[in-house]
């Protein structure tokens, strides 16, 4: 995504008149400043500020594009491993015209394209003054979203395939992560050199089309991550195991990856998306004798010698200007809009860098989720109309009013059959409980799922999901008072098996009629995570979530051969395309409408009396017995 100042001529005029008036200059520059760190959306401000006077070694440039990458919101929010002094212009990379030079600038010239080479110095502006030194040259047939996109991750991908295994000589490198904007550079400069490419990818709605996108880039095979499980290509020689892993994912996906990896491979670690550590077995070490390292674009500029550096500008520039090598899919958006890009960046186009929770900006206004009719639109606005019933998709946008004002793009409309009680806790229980029984293995009508803190409101949506497909629960619950009622309450909803924890651990064998569990859902850790590992089938997978999501998993020596995973929903609302979200919430509520998932126990309650509601609601929801609602239509 990219960012397109104001008109060219325009601006040419305005600078033409500027520099006509002879010892003045009164130049105007568009920018976008943050005084601290942040949220992108609250702590970005739009500024117009005069331009100084150029230095000797100045440029004056106007600049003509300049992205959004997840570096850069990450540096807004201050999590990113780079310093930078407050108040500071973000943006990492752009291109622009030379509009003028300073008296001891040579090999720059005005009219000529230029790109910035160097991070943190501000692009995010329609007017620029850099020092000459961290410009560069480009040909003018050089694409504007090429240019604007050269120097993170086309370098990024170019010195990964140079620099750890000599790939041109035939070797097969395989990737995850492989339709992000570092990734599809991958596969085009392997595509120019005749590498053969394995490509890993999320599975999503739109699988096939995305698929069909990265072979015509010249992937040689493209794969979902369970499709890397169970592939046999390397089996039936249709293709060499890979000697170069390029992985930006982590956790469980890089495992599978060097799984498949040729003895003496290497794997280069360059981003965690997942957020998981790279979790390596010994026996790789020793008997596969694979070696691992890290990459960061930022750490190899600060030490490259400059040949090196032309040398790879150069060959990638050819590669664009040959139409080998092509920009990211992208959408250009008017400067200013920029909190239309910054939105999407951090909502399905890109990462937070927030892990587990996000922190609202003070003051605030609480709730997560809610449910409400839409009286009043924008005259822009045209995915929703007056009268309409919508609930939020989106987290820290305060549901706590009566009434709200809300960006579309955070609003999902919901059928008015819809109950108001599962409407208003769509977003988040049922979400998460339907995330984790899709994502992270393929369970199957039979097969059989296991889950404590079953009667919080995520495990009994997770009771209901799978009665619904089919699927076995054996849920454990706290001993508290009130058991019997809550045992009844999760077999009414569908439940196979209900035990406490005391019956759960007298379970020495699984010697009920069900299958093994293969899936289990750990919200609390402790005696009940020992007792789902002990019960779960060979090869299962276990996930943290809830309570249990920022515990360390270790206790894998227990189980070597299970997959222990993570999962918060804030880290898939990053990742995931607006179509994927559509389409698990529109699951979600023809459940609902035909009853088949019902709202967990609740009680509703006026918005004034909301010190009941906090005094009663427990820090973990797995030992609470009712939930409270505001209920806006009380009389």
């Amino acid at each position: 995504m990219a960012f397109l100042p104001y008109s060219r001529n325009l601006l040419s005029s305005i600078l033409n008149t500027a520099n006509r008036k002879i010892g003045m200059r009164n130049l105007m520059s568009k920018q976008l400043v943050y005084n601290e760190f942040g949220d992108p959306l609250h702590v970005v401000k739009f500024r117009e500020c005069s331009v100084p006077p150029l230095g000797s070694q100045d440029v004056l440039v106007r600049m003509l594009a300049a992205p959004v990458n997840p570096a850069d919101i990450n540096t807004i929010q201050g999590k990113y491993p780079v310093k930078v002094n407050l108040p500071s212009i973000p943006g990492n990379e752009g291109v622009g015209i030379v509009e003028d030079i300073g008296k001891e600038v040579k090999g720059v010239c005005p009219g000529n394209k230029v790109i910035v080479t160097k991070p943190v110095q501000g692009t995010w502006r329609d007017i620029a003054t850099f020092n000459k030194d961290i410009l560069r040259v480009v040909p003018d047939n050089l694409g504007v979203v090429e240019a604007a996109t050269l120097t993170v991750n086309p370098c990024t991908a170019y010195r990964m395939l140079t620099d750890f295994k000599p790939v041109k000589e035939g070797l097969v490198v395989i990737q995850n992560g492989a339709n992000g904007a570092c990734g599809q550079n991958v596969i085009q400069i392997c595509k120019a050199w005749g590498v053969k490419n394995i490509n890993i990818v999320r599975n999503r709605p739109d699988i096939c089309e995305l698929k069909k996108y990265l072979e015509c880039l010249g992937a040689t095979y493209v794969l979902t991550e369970e499709e890397l499980r169970t592939t046999n290509i390397f089996k039936e020689k249709k293709i060499e195991k890979p000697s170069l892993a390029l992985n930006c994912v982590g956790g469980k996906n890089s495992l599978e990856m060097l799984r498949h990896l040729q003895h003496s491979a290497q794997m280069v670690t360059y981003g965690g998306m997942s957020r998981e550590p790279v979790n390596i077995p010994t026996s790789a070490f020793i008997f596969k004798n694979l070696s691992f390292h890290g990459f960061w674009m930022t750490a190899w500029s600060e030490k490259a010698n400059q040949a090196d550096k032309d040398q790879m500008i150069n060959d990638i520039v050819n590669l664009m200007c040959e139409n080998k090598l092509k920009g990211p899919v992208h959408k250009m958006v008017k400067f200013d809009h920029y909190e239309e890009a910054l939105g999407n960046a951090l909502s399905s186009k890109g990462f937070t860098g927030c892990k587990g929770v996000a922190l609202p900006c003070l003051p605030a206004i609480p709730g997560d989720e809610g449910v409400g009719d839409v009286v009043e639109i924008g005259s822009h606005v045209c995915t929703v109309k007056p009268g309409e019933r919508v609930v939020l998709s989106s987290r820290l946008l305060g549901t706590w009013r009566y009434y709200g004002i809300y960006h579309e793009r955070d609003i999902h409309v919901v059928s008015p059959n819809l109950p108001l009680p599962e409407a208003s806790m769509l977003s988040i229980a049922p979400c998460t409980a339907y995330r984790m029984i899709k994502d992270f293995l393929e369970v199957k009508p039979g097969d059989t799922v296991i889950q404590n803190a079953a009667n919080s409101p995520c495990g009994q949506c997770v009771i209901q999901l799978c009665k619904a497909w089919g699927i076995n629960t054996v849920n454990i619950v706290a001993n508290h008072c009130g058991y019997e009622a809550v045992k009844n309450r999760l077999l009414d909803l569908g439940a196979t098996a209900v035990y406490t924890l005391d019956e759960a651990e007298e379970l020495t064998v699984f010697n009920t009629s069900l299958n093994r569990p293969i899936l289990a859902l750990n919200c609390l850790g402790g005696r009940y995570e020992d007792i789902m590992l002990k019960l779960l089938e060979r090869d299962g997978v276990i996930v943290y979530y809830g309570c249990a999501f920022a515990m360390p998993l270790v206790k894998q020596f227990l189980r070597c051969d299970a997959t222990f995973c993570r999962f918060h929903l804030n880290d898939w609302d990053a990742q995931a395309s607006s179509v994927e979200k559509d389409v698990m919430l529109n699951d979600l509520v023809q459940l609902m409408v035909i009853g088949k998932v019902k709202a967990p126990v609740y009680e509703p309650m006026e918005l004034k009396n909301y010190v009941q509601a906090l005094r009663n609601t427990v820090h973990c929801e797995a030992f609470s017995n009712v939930n409270y609602v505001f209920d806006f239509t009380l009389p």
